[in-house]
């Protein structure tokens, strides 16, 4: 990726969407790609913590596993999301465990040349608090949707986001096609597989959505936003 690309696509992240020109090229000076197989690991739980990922193309899952093997996914990461960018200040190790759904390109942030880049400039270090600001509100509010919504209400918040992000909220018959197992979306949404089938079913009992594989059309797109709310 030529240095022009590297910035303008740092600028679409509201970690940098403040910078300037210059800000933009210092930081795009110290990224580098890399490539990741389907089910390959970026990293694993434990691991000594070098730096955070921006998604440029491909999914990938951050989940824990729990003593007994059970899987809780904390974020399904898109393109132009980052991730492991949380424990950047701190060091230490992962926290999580990262894999790619599907063949997955990313863009890697060193950690060590980015503090010293920021401990070198505070102004631009200012400029990028508010970045991990309106993050941490997201993940606030995912806490607080899993602890008091039904899990019909967190899908349809699920589909309804990838509609408007996949750009298809205007079509007369808004769809999207799942990227994911609903393995991972049931754990994603604090639910088992199972429950997340039969949710699936009811919305389709109802005439809100259809599903041919893993396709899903929306057929009453008004009612499926109700059930957001």
């Amino acid at each position: 990726m030529e240095q022009t690309e590297t910035r303008e696509t740092l600028r679409k992240f509201p970690l940098f969407s403040e910078l300037t020109v210059q800000e933009l090229r210092i930081i795009a000076s110290i990224t580098r790609i890399k490539q990741f197989k389907k089910n390959e690991f970026v990293f694993m739980e434990g691991e000594e913590y070098k730096g955070f990922y921006i998604v440029l193309k491909g999914t990938i899952k951050v989940f824990k596993t729990s003593d007994t093997g059970k899987e809780s996914v904390l974020h399904i990461v898109k393109p132009l999301n980052t991730f492991a960018d949380v424990p950047l200040f701190e060091g230490g190790c992962y926290p999580v465990n990262a894999q790619a759904e599907v063949e997955t390109t990313l863009m890697f942030v060193p950690r060590r040349e980015f503090i010293e880049i920021l401990e070198n400039n505070i102004t631009m270090c200012l400029k990028m608090l508010s970045g991990f600001a309106k993050k941490m509100r997201r993940l606030t509010l995912k806490i607080e949707e899993l602890s008091l919504k039904e899990v019909i209400n967190r899908l349809a918040a699920y589909l309804v986001q990838e509609v408007e992000n996949s750009k298809r909220e205007h079509l007369p018959e808004p769809f999207l096609k799942l990227s994911v197992s609903k393995a991972t979306i049931a754990s994603y949404l604090g639910t088992i597989t199972e429950t997340l089938s039969r949710t699936f079913h009811k919305l389709e009992e109802e005439n809100i959505i259809r599903m041919e594989g893993r396709k899903i059309f929306i057929l009453d797109y008004d009612r499926l936003k109700e059930l957001v709310k």
